[in-house]
């Protein structure tokens, strides 16, 4: 597809999530309370969130094709998650430590799925990205400072590359969907499964005031993150959501998620005045990345590997959706569009997907 066609419907998806968000912005100021508290976040809690470039209505099938996460909120890791935890812990005591009024702890299973452009041909596609799968454990922590206008998020994940559930997955779908069945999946990133690891560290500062009592119906946030592993990239993000927020302005974090979403605890008991919380979010992050599993391979032999020169060390990302909770529940829609992650053709496309998000805090 062109890429002039491409950027068109880019805009055409987003205009409706952005139109949503300035009436929401235009919302009658109510008062509504979200003082800083620590409990606020120590509650347990679910999310499943889906991502797919189907989602879009473009059309395209390629790239970051597919991904699906089942996030659990809990205030001590659990005894699948414990030994993750400990060697998160292990990494973050290198950090400059920082009393922390309340602390949030989660663990997340998920799996991520990236193609080529050509699903059809069963041969490997030298000039093209990589077929890559990922299925992975994640366990991470974020920490309210005292002063609550600060947050440090943790991550440490481990997992398989190049194993045939993604594969399995994929064909089953389109074959019921009456689709193109991928058939080059045998070209996979390290095919046969490959162990990899990954720790993430982010700062976020929420620019203004934390409360939105005072008729404060937006926040502002920046956020500055680097990770190792599968994924060595250094980040900058600045996203910013507008309409009847009840939420505290740290429990909403696209930002923190690369492909899939991060692993944050839902958060529980806060309302808009006995009315939903609806508000719509928009959010940049510029990216320079060193190395990339998904793309480059690791120890073990790949058919179809991407040069180090032909990385793109630098991605811009972009996103727009609309959340809306009442409660426990919560749910939201997102776009979004990613340059290219890779310089040479006829690789070098820009990305489109879409997420949905369903959470629920006990």
């Amino acid at each position: 597809m062109p890429r002039s066609r491409r950027i068109s419907r880019i805009g055409l998806l987003a205009a409706p999530l952005l139109l949503a968000a300035s009436l929401l912005a235009n919302a009658q100021e109510v008062e509504i309370k979200t003082e800083f508290a620590p409990a606020a976040i120590g509650e347990p809690g679910v999310a499943i969130h889906l991502d797919n470039d189907l989602f879009t209505g473009s059309g395209d099938d390629s790239d970051y094709s597919w991904g699906a996460t089942f996030t659990i909120g809990s205030p001590e890791p659990g005894p699948l998650s414990a030994p993750l935890d400990r060697a998160r812990r292990g990494i973050a005591s290198l950090l400059p430590d920082r009393e922390a009024a309340a602390v949030s702890r989660a663990t997340q299973f998920g799996m991520i799925a990236m193609t080529p452009d050509d699903l059809k041909s069963a041969d490997a596609l030298p000039d093209d990205r990589p077929y890559a799968s990922l299925v992975f454990l994640t366990s991470s922590e974020l920490r309210i400072d005292t002063s609550g206008e600060r947050s440090r998020f943790t991550s440490f994940t481990v997992g398989l590359l190049g194993t045939g559930v993604a594969e399995t997955l994929q064909r089953g779908v389109h074959q019921v969907q009456g689709g193109i069945v991928p058939n080059g999946w045998s070209h996979q990133v390290s095919d046969g499964g490959e162990p990899t690891a990954r720790f993430v560290h982010a700062e976020q500062w929420v620019l203004g005031d934390t409360d939105t009592h005072a008729g404060r119906l937006r926040q502002t946030k920046l956020t500055l993150a680097a990770s190792a592993g599968y994924l060595t990239e250094a980040s900058a993000a600045v996203s910013m959501r507008w309409g009847r927020i009840a939420t505290p302005w740290w429990s909403f974090n696209p930002e923190l998620g690369d492909y899939s979403p991060a692993p944050v605890a839902p958060v529980n008991g806060f309302s808009f005045g006995g009315s939903p919380e609806v508000y719509g979010f928009v959010g940049a992050r510029v990216k320079a990345r060193a190395y990339s599993a998904l793309l480059q391979g690791q120890f073990r032999h790949s058919d179809v590997r991407v040069a180090s020169d032909d990385l793109a060390r630098f991605q811009v990302e972009a996103w727009a959706g609309v959340t809306s909770a009442f409660s426990e529940w919560s749910l939201s829609y997102s776009i979004h569009v990613a340059s290219r992650e890779i310089d040479r053709a006829p690789a070098d496309r820009m990305l489109l997907w879409a997420s949905l998000s369903f959470a629920r805090a006990f």
